[in-house]
This record gives structure tokens, sequence and C-alpha cells, in this order.
């Protein structure tokens, strides 16, 4: 089973989305899947990816395949309302 979210990366995460526009691009990638699509590798990763390229945030392959499967296995879902403010709780410091 995954663990929590890497702190090193989520660390450098939230300094990028300090900067209002990288934030709203943020909202926008995570809007935009769904449960469905973060069950899955091919959503999973695609978010990761699209997150670290908007934040200019280098990742690392571990890295990446940690975040991917994290997010697999958390059952989040981005487009409910509650789940979608648990998701911003771990951005601002708090975990899922």
């Amino acid at each position: 089973m995954v663990g929590g979210i890497d702190p090193v990366l989520m660390g450098h995460f939230r300094r990028s989305i300090a900067d209002p526009r990288c934030f709203w691009n943020v909202c926008r990638i995570c809007r935009s899947y769904r449960m469905e699509d973060l069950r899955h590798p091919r959503g999973a990763y695609s978010m990761v990816d699209r997150l670290s390229r908007c934040c200019n945030v280098p990742i690392s392959r571990e890295q990446r395949d940690y975040a991917a499967n994290w997010l697999m296995n958390c059952g989040v879902n981005p487009q409910c309302p509650v789940q979608s403010r648990r998701m911003w709780g771990i951005v601002r410091g708090g975990w899922l």
C-alpha cells in the first residue's frame, strides 16, 4: 500500500502554487479529471505530468511513480466538492 505524499515534492509544489497564475492552472488541471481517470495509470500519470509541467517542478521517475500510485490508491474524486476540499487540505499541509 502506498503511504502519504512525498514531502519534498509537495514542498516544491506548494511553493509553485503560491503564484496565482500557477494556482489557477492547477485548479483547472485537477478539475479536468474524474475519479475513474485517476484509478488507472494513464489518468494518474497524466495528472502528475501535467501538474509537474504547470508548476515547473522537476520530478524523478521514482517520484512520478510514487505520486501516480498514490493517486490511484487514494480514491479521490476531483469532481466532488467535498473531496476537492480534502485535496486542497492536503496541499495546504494536511493529509487525506
